[in-house]
């Protein structure tokens, strides 16, 4: 799933570390030196307890990364009769905890024929998921790597229905909608895209204004299948000032923010709205489904979200990965409610074969109330 998140930009401190023998080592035949990527581990590690939303801890984190490069080990037939030293339960990066650590899995790497970045990546995996975060992953110097929480999707895209007068589209945000008998303004897009050229809160107002002349009596936002992309407002062109989302930091409530009312749109676009989502709705999707949840404004049919609901920030390795740590989760801004890692679930539940003309049924209901 391509990731769009808010990306806060950090330095990130080297620790720089010294080895020794741990005493109460097991004994055995000569070990073979192996470079277990002391470095890239150490970053991974300071970055990782210090940066994470979720407290993570020292002794949490190397625990799991040693468990992990001990399985690796037995795995390939390799000896695992190492100590696990005494860690500290704190949520901060600890030198002399990681000095150990990296002792022992020294040891370890020695006592098998696994190669440094089999090793290495143990570690990592071992470490990260101790907290999983759909924000939280890592991308190897060669390629490949892992996500901290895999997840796997059943839901399908956004089907546009065949009747209808065309709005125009698809562009590259694969934007394109259709005004549906009745007057109920069908609307889709598979990217959240803000370019120098390209901006889709612009291309959304305009689609919203050919509706409006058209005779649009409701919006139908179909989002089954939008990962996200770059977080574009315009969920406040149907808000009017209303607390939208609220921040959770590592040191506490980030404060709550507010729709936009320089956004808001006049009252001819202030119709009813059901967005339809599924379990493949994420990131920018499920910001834009939030506030309007939040606001009482829109009615949300299909099935619960990704739950990716929140910020990393990314830390370049000097050997070419990557690695991206949750810094900050979203909550609701009236509710309080939690939904990263959870998902937003939906006011009326219905599967991808039903959900827009459920959808459809729900605004004709709105629409012969007003």
């Amino acid at each position: 799933m391509r990731r769009a998140l808010l990306l806060l930009m950090t330095g990130v401190l080297l620790v720089a570390s010294c080895t020794s023998t741990p005493a109460g080592t097991a004994s055995g035949s000569p070990s073979r030196t192996v470079d277990i990527k002391r470095t890239r581990l150490d970053i991974v590690y300071s970055a990782f307890v210090d940066q994470d939303v979720h407290h993570v801890t020292s002794k949490k984190a190397l625990e799991a990364a040693l468990e992990a490069v001990k399985a690796a080990v037995r795995g390939a037939g390799g000896k695992d009769d190492v100590p696990t030293p005494q860690f500290q339960d704190v949520d901060e990066p600890q030198t002399a905890d990681f000095n150990k650590f990296a002792d022992a899995v020294s040891l370890l790497a020695g006592r098998s024929q696994l190669s440094s970045e089999r090793i290495a990546g143990a570690a990592v995996a071992g470490m990260l998921g101790t907290s999983p975060d759909c924000h939280t992953y890592y991308v190897a110097p060669g390629g490949g790597g892992f996500q901290s929480r895999p997840f796997a999707s059943k839901g399908s895209s956004a089907m546009m229905p065949t009747q209808g007068t065309s709005l125009g589209g698809p562009d590259e945000a694969g934007l394109t909608g259709k005004v549906l008998p009745g007057g109920i303004a069908y609307i889709t897009f598979r990217d959240w895209i803000m370019t120098g050229t390209y901006h889709l809160d612009e291309t959304v107002r305009a689609m919203l204004d050919k509706a409006v002349g058209l005779g649009a009596t409701a919006w139908l936002f179909d989002l089954r299948g939008n990962p996200g992309g770059e977080l574009v407002d315009f969920s406040s062109f149907f808000l009017n000032g209303e607390p939208t989302r609220g921040r959770l930091l590592k040191t506490g409530n980030g404060g709550t923010s507010t729709s936009n009312t320089d956004l808001r749109l006049p009252e001819a676009y202030q119709l009813p709205i059901v967005i339809v989502a599924n379990d493949r709705t994420a990131s920018a999707s499920e910001h834009f489904i939030l506030d309007l949840k939040e606001g009482k404004r829109a009615t949300v049919v299909g099935q619960k979200t990704v739950g990716c609901l929140g910020a990393a920030t990314p830390t370049n390795l000097p050997d070419g990965g990557r690695l991206l740590v949750v810094v900050e989760e979203v909550i609701g801004g009236t509710s309080g409610a939690r939904y990263n890692n959870v998902g937003i679930p939906p006011d009326v539940p219905a599967d991808d074969a039903t959900a827009v003309a459920k959808a459809i049924e729900i605004l004709n209901q709105k629409i012969a109330g007003r």
